[in-house]
């Protein structure tokens, strides 16, 4: 059983809410709550997934679903990932820090995928990333606070080239209301005061939230280029284009995982062995990763002995479902069991001829 729908484990489940909670909407808040928990318990089967990304920028953005990394290679060489502070300690707290040392280092969350390249323009569409493709959800809105380059002349307090003595709280915000005229995936997010002019000279997005969105209807925003800032006309080039942001849940803000890497060149791809985290359901499609029954069985009836304040009942069930992913691990690993291997300075960074 590695992974199943809500609707699939609510038939075999359920039975396991209280009585006063049933139905699928209760038993997916109830995933909501102790799936988490269950996520950061280990690294146990189906909690790993591979993924590859270009690292050309001197960065790497995790995608949503995701924690963090744990192994990673950079052009064909594996190499170490480093904490947040790690190479500030040498550097200084100094943010456009250039450093080139090579490593995954963590460097906290974005808003975006990707960051509008500096000195760039752009407009912001939204597509949909389930066919019928030329059609967006029909409901729900989205909020974007951003900056864009036309705010140099709003005033002495407004941005100049995206840029602001009070950077940080000076800011734009446009709400995209879906309605039932709203297509894709031409669809322009920001607009200027004329519902018919798309903002072309975006240079900044500070943060992304969407609320009320269907379920089982992900979209993107994607950032489109429009040439160097201030350009009139303006220059498009579709290979410019960046990802922004994937809305996959009803209601949301968007925030990335993001990793700086040292030693990069425009050709650089990083390829990672990634730990899963647990994504909010609100759909009886959602798949929920689990590797048996007896897990989530025994998870929920921790939280329904928590809900009734009886701690040793909950202590016991919670202490099974630890005992149970270690035992299903075991199993499922078989023959491959993890060697021995001394490296000090993290993976990628091993002592030569050491085991």
């Amino acid at each position: 059983m590695p992974a199943k729908t809500t609707n699939q484990l609510y038939q075999t489940h359920g039975q396991y809410l209280d009585a006063a909670e049933s139905g699928e909407e209760a038993f997916n808040l109830a995933l909501n709550e102790v799936m988490p928990r269950i996520y950061k318990m280990g690294y146990w089967r189906e909690m790993l997934v591979e993924h590859t990304q270009d690292a050309s920028d001197g960065y790497v953005s995790l995608p949503q679903d995701t924690d963090s990394i744990v192994a990673g290679v950079l052009d064909n060489s594996a190499i170490p990932t480093r904490s947040l502070w790690h190479d500030y300690k040498l550097f200084g707290t100094n943010k456009d820090d250039r450093t080139d040392m090579t490593a995954f280092i963590d460097d906290g969350y974005a808003p975006t995928y990707r960051d509008l390249v500096s000195g760039s323009q752009y407009k912001v569409s939204i597509a949909s990333l389930k066919a019928n493709f030329s059609l967006i959800p029909k409901t729900g809105s989205i909020t974007i606070r951003y900056r864009h380059n036309a705010d140099s002349t709003d005033g002495a307090d407004a941005l100049v080239g995206g840029v602001t003595p009070l950077e940080g709280v000076s800011y734009n915000e446009m709400v995209f209301t879906m309605t039932e005229s709203s297509t894709g995936p031409t669809n322009i997010i920001l607009q200027d005061s004329s519902p018919f002019n798309a903002l072309t000279d975006v240079t900044q997005i500070i943060s992304i939230s969407w609320e009320g969105l269907p379920p089982d209807h992900p979209v993107r925003l994607i950032a489109k280029y429009q040439g160097d800032v201030g350009a009139n006309p303006v220059v498009t080039d579709t290979t410019k284009d960046l990802k922004l942001v994937d809305l996959d849940t009803a209601n949301g803000s968007s925030r990335y995982r993001r990793f700086r890497v040292g030693g990069t060149n425009s050709t650089s791809s990083a390829h990672m062995l990634l730990k899963r985290k647990w994504v909010d359901v609100d759909s009886n499609t959602d798949l929920v990763h689990m590797p048996a029954n007896a897990i989530l069985k025994h998870a929920l009836l921790g939280k329904l002995a928590e809900d009734n304040a009886d701690i040793q009942r909950a202590s016991y069930h919670w202490g099974l479902v630890a005992q149970l992913l270690e035992t299903d691990t075991d199993s499922y690993r078989g023959a491959a069991k993890p060697t021995l291997h001394v490296a000090p300075g993290g993976i990628g960074a091993g002592m030569s001829g050491m085991y």
